[in-house]
């Protein structure tokens, strides 16, 4: 583990990771956090494919810029590292511009606290990434290969969901892949391209960044298990929100 060093800005920095890792599930979970779209989407807002190009795009412009000092004489590490970041969100904004289908708008107050977090994320990761492992170790292969999994994945899921809305907007309980087990199998898949991404950068940021979008995202697959639970009185019994047969 990379850790920084603990002037007063990097224990502002990182206290405020933290406390942001450890709220967000009971914020979430308890319908605090305020993260308005999809099926908790509001009346009004942004049209939805634009507050998601805004939402996924504005990161891609924060790692790039951190990494400019070095990203044109990089290592292999460093080169991989910024990889993850960019390939992950450039194929959120070629999903929401392309493949994901729309019911209704997204909350302006979620598209830029969303943003702001993802971009907050994309950038550190791409600045600690000047001072990177000092060679590939198991975990760092580990951490690749994870990342392409949870990628592949990840789109492979939202294909399913985009082709299940072909002829419909409404919703549907979804089939095909894991979702025959979960309700939110794109978040397991999610989850596991950040924890790829902890492990091939390793510093104490992208841990607190992973430990975040893990309670993020576990709370909202929770919700959304309890919605599906509540509008289809056939929704089946032994379906869970994320890991297949446990949760």
């Amino acid at each position: 583990m990379i850790l920084p060093e603990w002037t007063t800005g990097n224990i502002i920095l990182y206290g405020y990771l933290a406390f942001m890792a450890l709220a967000v599930f009971p914020l979430e979970y308890f319908g605090q956090a305020m993260m308005a779209y999809s099926k908790f989407r509001p009346a009004q807002g942004l049209h939805p494919r634009l507050g998601m190009f805004i939402l996924y795009f504005l990161p891609l412009v924060a790692v790039t810029i951190s990494a400019l000092p070095y990203l044109f004489n990089s290592s292999a590490i460093q080169l991989i590292v910024f990889a993850t970041i960019f390939i992950h969100f450039a194929k959120r904004v070629l999903e929401s511009l392309f493949l994901h289908k729309y019911s209704g708008p997204i909350g302006t107050f979620t598209t830029f606290m969303i943003a702001g977090f993802y971009s907050l994320a994309a950038y550190l990761i791409g600045y600690l990434n000047r001072q990177p492992l000092q060679f590939m170790d198991i975990w760092f292969y580990l951490g690749t290969i994870l990342f392409v999994l949870g990628i592949i994945g990840n789109f492979i899921h939202h294909k399913i969901l985009a082709n299940l809305r072909k002829n419909t907007l409404d919703y549907i309980i979804p089939a095909g892949g894991l979702f025959n087990f979960v309700v939110c199998p794109h978040y397991l898949f999610e989850i596991t391209a950040w924890l790829g991404i902890f492990l091939v950068s390793r510093h104490l940021a992208s841990l607190l960044i992973l430990l975040f979008i893990i309670g993020y995202l576990t709370a909202r697959s929770i919700r959304t298990l309890k919605w599906y639970q509540e509008k289809f009185s056939e929704f089946p019994a032994s379906k869970k929100a994320l890991i297949p047969f446990i949760l």
